[in-house]
């Protein structure tokens, strides 16, 4: 079994810009629905959204979007031969 594991920190670089929702889809030319989505992580950005996000709020891609973690969780099950 695997379970990746994502977050991202749009959020708070956006509340630390002293930004609200809004003013961030203004300056990107989106829909507030769509900041808010990729804050919660229902939606994805585009590639370009993503780059136009990280100017406007003055900080790399990978400062909001952090490369991927993967957790593998494995399980080992050992069996006994009959006689051994």
């Amino acid at each position: 079994m695997s379970e990746l594991l994502y977050a991202n920190k749009l959020k708070d670089v956006r509340e630390a810009s002293k930004l609200s929702l809004q003013d961030l889809a203004d300056c990107v030319g989106c829909s507030k629905t769509n900041i808010w989505e990729l804050e919660k992580t229902t939606a994805n950005p585009t590639l370009k959204t993503a780059y136009k996000i990280a100017a406007v709020l003055g900080v790399t891609v990978e400062d909001i979007w952090p490369p991927q973690i993967q957790v593998v969780e494995e399980t080992i099950t050992v069996r006994r031969l009959r006689g051994v």
